[in-house]
């Protein structure tokens, strides 16, 4: 509910210099909700059948998918304030692995109860930073004029 506020608050901090942030458009929010939840309703289809097949890695199939699907959802969050909904996706498709583990470290934990209140607000520094760090190291590369300092 307040991911954008924690965002804005790392960027504050550790990333003074960058100009505000977008809105993100009310379409671009409903589009990536919609595909969200498409891809969430898929994935737990394909969970529920991996569960009965290997009941005894339930919960590792359960910690890899919520990581899977929390790293996506962070991370297009914390780009698309910056470089919009196209490159949010682009960036989380060619730093998927990376961002698939920040999932599954955040997803771990949320097993824990009353830990489990603090992951959000976690998680939302953590993909900020996360975001900030894959595109800084992009920036040269590909002569972006996007540079966190």
């Amino acid at each position: 509910m307040f991911l954008d506020e924690v965002a804005q608050a790392v960027e504050d901090r550790h990333y003074p210099n960058l100009p505000p942030a977008q809105n993100v458009p009310f379409a671009d929010a409903v589009v990536d909700t919609i595909n969200f939840l498409g891809v969430l309703i898929g994935a737990n289809i394909l969970a529920l059948i991996l569960y009965v097949m290997f009941a005894p890695a339930a919960p590792f199939i359960f910690w890899g998918l919520n990581g899977f699907l929390l790293g996506r959802e962070y991370f297009t969050l914390a780009a698309m304030r910056r470089v919009g909904r196209a490159r949010a996706k682009e960036l989380r498709r060619t730093h998927n692995g990376t961002i698939w583990l920040a999932g599954a470290l955040m997803a771990i934990p949320l097993s824990v109860p009353l830990v489990n209140l603090l992951i959000p607000i976690i998680g939302a520094a953590t993909f900020t930073h996360i975001f900030h760090a894959v595109t800084a190291a992009q920036a040269p590369d590909q002569g972006s004029s996007y540079r966190p300092d």
